[in-house]
């Protein structure tokens, strides 16, 4: 009679399981919509099938165009948000030059967002004369500016604030930006909450516009640009201690159950049913940090490993379950020994599996 109650609460308990996963499913398929769109009206021309503007490294300068040295000197950035793929920057830069060009007036923020809160301020209403005949204009800077950020490797990614400045009459020909290198620089208050500073770079570039703007003169517009990215990358003590380190429980939980003895048929089905639940809601937890994306990032991989590891156990006990008809002392002992080498298996597997990602993705 015990057996059967024993069989029968057995039972229950995995339909249980199986029905919470399978309304686990659901939940998850019943975000996906599809979306229709309405078709173009047949009068409609098309205008342009790809983009064609372009940012390259730039070339030898032409010998009448004038070199405009650029520098920057960062105080601090703040409120980055992957979501809108924006920082806020506050610094100063200058423009040093030598001629009667002005650069200053045609001086554009190209990644800028806000262009009403976009506050440059000349230090001087007019640019200071030097001792070896230069021109020097430094202005205070502080907006918001747009980065596309990849997502890719979170919480383990590297990052770019950059600030892209782009002469916005003058072509190639005419202002050629070149950085300054030995004075450029950041400030030590300039910290960037969660993550870590690694440098600064600037690259001299060219911005060529597959469009003549309307004069027919020309087919292509080229323009000089020069971009300052601060290097950073996120905190690691996010990836060890907050996100990794409760997995890791988890799975642990989720493994002690093939130690346990194959009699105890109910606890050893539990443990990996709750991990499974509780690694879901881990899962959801662990993202709130970043927006939604459509790929997959590392911490998503992770728990695809983990997934498979906890899905694993379950499988092994529901078929040392279907085993368990035989007591006998030498049936519980190969099903125990069993145990322990799926166990073995499953650790070496998944450290392996996760430092590999892990490593490749850093």
């Amino acid at each position: 009679m015990s057996n059967n109650k024993a069989g029968f609460s057995l039972k229950k308990l995995t339909a249980t399981f199986l029905v919470l996963f399978a309304g686990l499913a659901m939940v998850g398929l019943s975000g996906c919509s599809s979306s229709s769109s309405t078709p173009a009206a047949d009068t409609a021309q098309v205008v342009a099938t790809h983009p064609g503007g372009t940012y390259a490294p730039a070339g030898e300068a032409a010998a009448s165009a004038t070199k405009v040295t650029v520098g920057m000197y960062g105080i601090n950035a703040y409120e980055i948000d992957t979501a809108s793929n924006t920082f806020y920057f506050k610094g100063y830069m200058w423009l040093r030059w030598k001629g009667d060009v002005d650069p200053v007036s045609s001086l554009e923020f190209a990644n800028s967002v806000e262009e009403w809160g976009l506050m440059v301020t000349n230090l001087t209403e007019e640019p200071q004369k030097l001792a070896d005949g230069q021109n020097l204009q430094v202005m205070r800077v502080q907006g918001r500016f747009f980065q596309p950020f990849d997502l890719s490797n979170y919480p383990l990614d590297k990052q770019q604030l950059q600030i892209t400045l782009e002469d916005s009459v003058n072509d190639k020909t005419a202002i050629v930006y070149v950085p300054a290198t030995t004075d450029s620089a950041y400030d030590a208050s300039f910290k960037v909450p969660g993550w870590t500073m690694d440098g600064v770079k600037a690259t001299t570039l060219t911005h060529t516009y597959k469009t003549n703007f309307g004069d027919t003169a020309v087919n292509t517009s080229k323009y000089s640009a020069l971009s300052f990215a601060v290097d950073i990358h996120r905190a690691q003590n996010l990836f060890w201690w907050k996100l990794l380190l409760p997995l890791v429980l988890v799975l642990i939980t989720n493994w002690l159950a093939l130690l346990l003895s194959p009699k105890l048929a109910e606890v050893r089905t539990a443990m990996p049913a709750t991990a499974l639940l509780t690694t879901v809601f881990l899962q959801q937890s662990s993202l709130d940090a970043i927006p939604q994306v459509s790929s997959l990032v590392l911490m998503d991989l992770i728990y695809v490993v983990a997934y498979g590891a906890i899905v694993l156990t379950f499988a092994q006990i529901i078929w040392d379950n279907h085993k368990a008809k035989e007591e006998d002392a030498v049936s519980v002992a190969k099903t125990q020994k069993a145990d322990r080498i799926s166990l073995v298996l499953q650790v070496i597997a998944t450290v392996a599996v996760i430092a590999y990602l892990v490593v490749s993705h850093s």
